[in-house]
């Protein structure tokens, strides 16, 4: 099973001069697009009763996504997409809102077993309190059962008042992962590094899977056994790059989870046959609007 923890939200896109709601949240991006790539999927997170939730909890059903927590009746966390000169821009409105009450006690209930994977990214240790504390919770109970970690940073600077915090987290974190996915920016943000292979070096404290993509170039990932793979991106016409890390890092867990191999016994030919068919998924997100489809395609 692999167990996606944190936000799921509206992304509003403009069309048309109008905005257009789309489910959206990366770590229920993860879920959503791992079913698709035939894994089980759950989603760890708290959803709104309101309209824009019941939008959300409808996507899950229409993946088959378990998702097992009690609806909020706190409201939806709202993302506001902008594309400036080709890159995103993102505006949240995230006051007292559904995703934000997670906490510890909403943990205890979720069954984790023996190769379940638990992936989460770093929206979720934003702010102290509740939902920080049950990330935290969530990534010790799947170790007690020999599950794997994987943390995608997905880094959104302006809903941290202070990046040092940040950049602290992220580095608690990555102390407990055993997969890690960052992009460019970010990997050279945390390591002043002068290269992406030294910077991914610098990074791995053990046995560790990283990838770092890095969009039109391709993706750098460093093995467990310390090796380097340099893997093609697709080249399509790029509509709208929202939901293409979450796409990418999906379809890998998901192969993961369905060879049923553990993490150390994954030779590189098959993570390398695994990051190509990745980038595939990740090539047909980028040519459409929206994280993901509203219902199942």
């Amino acid at each position: 099973m692999i167990y996606s923890i944190g936000e799921m939200l509206i992304d509003l896109m403009q069309e048309n001069g109008k905005y257009i709601p789309f489910p959206g949240g990366a770590p229920a991006n993860v879920a959503a697009h791992a079913k698709l790539s035939g894994a089980n999927a759950a989603f760890i997170g708290k959803i709104s009763k309101d309209t824009f939730g019941l939008l959300l909890t409808d996507t899950l059903k229409s993946y088959g996504i378990h998702f097992p927590l009690p609806l909020s009746s706190k409201n939806t966390t709202l993302a506001v997409v902008s594309h400036v000169r080709g890159e995103r821009s993102f505006s949240f409105y995230r006051t007292n809102t559904a995703d934000l009450d997670l906490d510890i006690a909403d943990i205890d209930c979720i069954p984790f077993k023996i190769k379940d994977i638990l992936h989460l990214c770093s929206l979720g240790l934003v702010l102290q309190g509740t939902t920080r504390q049950a990330h935290y919770h969530a990534i010790n109970k799947c170790k007690e059962k020999d599950g794997i970690i994987s943390f995608d940073v997905n880094l959104r600077a302006g809903l941290w008042d202070d990046l040092s915090l940040a950049k602290e987290q992220v580095f608690n974190i990555f102390e407990l992962s055993d997969i890690i996915k960052v992009n460019e920016e970010e990997l050279y943000w945390l390591t002043n590094s002068t290269s992406v292979e030294k910077g991914l070096r610098q990074i791995q404290t053990h046995n560790q899977l990283i990838i770092c993509t890095m969009g039109a170039k391709g993706a750098v990932t460093l093995t467990t056994r310390g090796n380097i793979i340099h893997t093609a991106s697709i080249s399509v016409e790029q509509i709208d790059s929202t939901g293409a890390g979450d796409s990418f890092i999906a379809t890998l867990l998901a192969s993961l989870s369905k060879s049923g191999l553990e993490l150390l016994e994954w030779q590189d030919t098959l993570l390398e046959e695994a990051l190509n068919n990745a980038h595939k998924v990740s090539g047909q997100v980028v040519s459409k609007h929206g994280a993901v489809p509203i219902v199942l395609y």
